[in-house]
């Protein structure tokens, strides 16, 4: 009867470098057991280390209670394992920069697409937020509301002279707008929207004519001729409707411009005698109209009439008496 071969234990076949890192890993975990083991067997350090230091103080002959031997051992447990901010040396922000690099390297990938960005936009003059488009675009607003002023003003004018003024304006604004010079177009406009305005208006300048309201004065004045008397009637805008209209007067006394709702004209004495005698007679002043202004015109039509029986020519204008 043949003889049944027998079987090799496992442990037999392990080669060596297997039952090193056997022996290794037992190792480890030994190691692992006895680090655990001490660090939950606080009672018992504590323990020792009171009887050191007590054995100490006996030694050295320091006068320490077993109370104040607690105490300090209190204190160390407590704060042994205390976090504390390191010190921000080269080597702590270098290893912080370390561990942040992920989130640096996004960040510092954002800021130089959006520099590359801006970069391409103001390089490239086709690019919508270039500064020569943006130029671009300002001066098609504005010849825009050149041309829109443009057809106002024409849509209402009735002085033949200002034909000359509006082609001179439009040679100016295109000449402006090949040249990219944006403060004379602006200048243009403004003045167009000023003219459509003025153009527009319909007035009516009176003399204060009620008994209880003052229509004229005499004001002395003197100048390099000498001195001498100044005559003014007091007036005022009346729209169509009947409401006064705030005009801005310059005072030929003091060169400022003053918007008002009232204003002294200065007229000859002649017109002022006649017109003082009007109101005296019964205390109602007949002769009102100073002026006319009518749509389409830029200027007042001057009404009243001196002693030629012709319309007067205007001689200043005051704002305060």
């Amino acid at each position: 009867m043949p003889e049944t071969p027998k079987s090799t234990p496992k442990s037999e076949s392990l080669s060596l470098a297997e039952m090193m890192r056997i022996m290794d890993v037992a190792t480890e975990m030994r190691t692992q057991r006895e680090t655990v083991e001490k660090e939950f067997a606080v009672d018992e350090t504590r323990r020792i280390l009171r009887e050191k230091l007590l054995q100490t103080t006996a030694i050295t002959g320091e006068r320490v209670t077993e109370a104040e031997v607690d105490a300090a051992i209190e204190s160390y447990f407590s704060t042994l394992y205390t976090y504390r901010e390191p010190k921000g040396t080269l080597s702590v922000v270098l290893a912080q920069f370390y561990v942040k690099r992920g989130h640096l390297a996004i960040v510092s990938l954002l800021a130089l697409t959006l520099l590359g960005t801006g970069w391409w936009s103001m390089k490239f003059a086709n690019s919508r937020f270039s500064s020569t488009a943006r130029t671009n675009r300002k001066i098609a607003r504005l010849e825009t509301a050149i041309q829109s002023n443009l057809a106002r003003v024409q849509a209402v004018a009735r002085e033949p002279a200002l034909n000359e003024d509006l082609a001179r304006w439009q040679e100016e604004a295109q000449v402006a707008g090949k040249q990219l010079d944006l403060p004379a177009l602006g200048s243009i406009e403004q003045r167009l929207g000023e003219l459509a305005t003025q153009l527009n208006e319909v007035y009516q300048v009176r003399i204060l004519a009620d008994p209880d309201q003052q229509s004229g004065f005499v004001r002395n004045f003197e100048d390099a001729a000498g001195k001498r008397p100044a005559y003014y009637l007091i007036v005022s805008a009346i729209n169509e409707r009947g409401e006064a209209v705030r005009r801005t007067i310059e005072s030929s006394e003091t060169r400022k411009k003053v918007t008002v709702d009232r204003w002294a004209e200065q007229v000859p004495k002649e017109v002022f005698d006649r017109i003082k005698e009007d109101k005296k007679a019964d205390g109602i002043l007949n002769e009102t109209s100073f002026s006319l202004k009518r749509r389409g015109f830029r200027d007042e039509e001057i009404l009243l009439q001196g002693a030629d029986e012709k319309p007067i020519t205007r001689l200043g204008q005051i704002t305060e008496w």
